[in-house]
């Protein structure tokens, strides 16, 4: 086709149409100015500090660049339109004045010099805590090494078979600091060390006291047997003979007395359960019904009696169970006995229902 026709086609015609509509959109869209970047400001170095007077420039200011304008498709971004309120196309200037940093001096450029003051010293809650660290060290310090919190030696109370001095040398308190002894160990050392005493109390006082008290047991039986004596008192417990022991009754025995329920056969430390409450009651009880020149014997198969001068034994038991009733029939079988010119060479009463008596054949 040739281009100076005066007729166009539908599509070029749309196509101018839309044109002229663009055009005419450009031209009603409110125009906005590209707000410019504030320029950073310079950080002061060694500079004047100055207060701030705001003075109004005057109107005839200089306008602010030129404006640019937008592309031709309107934008939907909130960020980039502003109202045409808001867009002005006059900017303020400000003048602005700074006094001296040291206050006021006679010229800008001799600035007074600061004053030397001391820094000051608060009691915050490191110092505190510091204090009261070095504090606690130099009490523990003088608690376990000065002389005041020192133990020299131990005070005794309630011996009297066993000496101040044997018990002393178990102790082991002798220049210890007071804060560091157990009194239950010592309790122990004592218990273990010394059977005849039967409680031991050990007190620790500060700055440096001790005091132990005893109770040492009481022995009413002297046991002979195999060729050995123990003391045993009233309890059962047997030890070591210490010091005199005036007023025991003699036991002989030709075998082991039975053992006691709970005790402890190859216990080596400390006091040992040896003889039965009953049997030891029992030993009490006989003791003052034994005739003058017999002496207490015991058999492990019938129990406890004497030997009497007259040529024969009698037993009772191994309990003191009736022991007024056995007496009473013993006296009974002797007065029988007696009047049958019959000589016996065993009586046995641990039965009062049944005693029973034995001759030589």
């Amino acid at each position: 086709m040739s281009p100076d026709r005066t007729t166009i086609t539908r599509a070029e015609a749309i196509r101018r149409r839309k044109e002229e509509e663009q055009k005419r959109r450009e031209k009603m869209a409110p125009k906005t100015v590209s707000k410019p970047k504030p320029a950073a400001t310079p950080k002061p170095v060694d500079q004047p500090k100055f207060k701030l007077k705001l003075i109004p420039a005057p109107k005839s200011a200089a306008k602010p660049k030129a404006e640019r304008a937008l592309s031709p498709r309107p934008s939907t971004s909130p960020k980039t339109s502003l109202s045409p309120a808001s867009t002005s196309r006059f900017r303020h200037r400000y003048d602005i004045a700074m006094s001296a940093p040291y206050g006021r001096a006679e010229s800008y450029g001799q600035p007074k010099a600061p004053a030397i003051s001391m820094p000051k010293i608060g009691l915050g809650p490191r110092l505190l805590s510091f204090l009261l660290v070095a504090l606690c060290a130099t009490g523990l310090y003088y608690l376990f090494s000065m002389d005041p919190f020192i133990v020299r030696d131990a005070s005794i109370l309630g011996n009297s078979r066993v000496s101040a001095q044997q018990i002393a040398s178990i102790l082991g308190v002798a220049n210890q600091p007071a804060a560091l002894l157990n009194p239950a160990q010592i309790e122990y050392n004592i218990l273990a060390t010394f059977p005849d005493i039967a409680v031991a109390s050990v007190e620790v006082n500060l700055p440096a006291s001790v005091v132990v008290t005893v109770r040492e047991r009481q022995p009413v039986v002297a046991w002979l047997q195999d060729g050995q004596t123990i003391w045993v008192d009233a309890h059962g417990y047997a030890f070591a003979p210490r010091g005199e022991g005036a007023g025991l009754v003699t036991v002989t025995a030709v075998g082991a007395p039975p053992v006691p329920e709970g005790a402890n056969v190859a216990q080596t430390v400390g006091a040992r359960l040896f003889l039965t409450p009953g049997l030891s009651a029992a030993i009490v009880t006989i003791a003052p019904l034994v005739p003058e020149g017999a002496a207490l014997v015991f058999d492990p198969g019938y129990g406890l009696g004497w030997s009497d001068p007259r040529g024969w034994r009698v037993y009772f038991g191994h309990s003191n169970g009736d022991a007024a009733l056995k007496y009473q029939v013993y006296q009974s079988m002797l007065d029988y006995l007696s009047r049958e010119n019959i000589q016996p060479v065993l009586i046995n009463v641990e039965y009062p229902g049944a005693p029973f008596y034995r001759v030589e054949q």
